[in-house]
């Protein structure tokens, strides 16, 4: 079976790619729906978030064959690589995967047409985006489990940095 996914829009920063990675919170940019999709965006603007399913394309075929990861991206909040576990990536938001398919729930700043502007973008510049949804109540998870390895992770990053870990 092929499967073919035509972009809706593109993602645009304007931060290198290691500011977006070093991003604790995400970075600010626009979402660009191509126009022949702007009338799909009516009534968007009054959701606070938005659901951005994107193609990661910067993702390499030696990358889509990777099936356990660190997550490394901990180093930059002051966790010791050996003190991270190894998972299977299903486990992980790595880029690192079979189908680079990344989902990035980010702010709804404003709308300017086919043109929307967000907060807590973790995707880099050029990002193919796939669909958008709106952020609804009825997907909020209020109470989940994670194992105890998440758990440990995310007391170290509370401890050196002060704030919930970004997993």
């Amino acid at each position: 079976m092929e499967i073919i996914l035509k972009p809706i829009g593109v993602v645009h920063v304007n931060v290198s790619d290691e500011d977006v990675k070093n991003s604790w919170e995400g970075v600010e940019g626009i979402v660009e729906v191509f126009s022949e999709y702007e009338k799909g965006l009516d009534g968007i603007e009054g959701f606070s978030h938005i659901i951005l399913i994107v193609y990661l394309h910067k993702t390499t075929e030696e990358h889509r064959r990777v099936l356990k990861v660190k997550h490394r991206r901990l180093r930059r909040f002051g966790i010791e690589i050996d003190d991270i576990p190894e998972v299977g990536v299903f486990c992980t938001d790595s880029p690192h995967r079979p189908n680079p398919i990344g989902l990035s729930i980010v702010e709804l700043v404003k709308r300017e047409g086919r043109f929307l502007h967000v907060r807590g973008l973790d995707l880099f510049d050029g990002t193919p985006v796939l669909d958008i949804k709106a952020y609804t109540r009825d997907r909020v998870v209020e109470e989940i489990k994670v194992p105890w390895w998440v758990e440990v992770l995310e007391r170290r990053v509370m401890e050196k940095m002060g704030k919930r870990l970004p997993i």
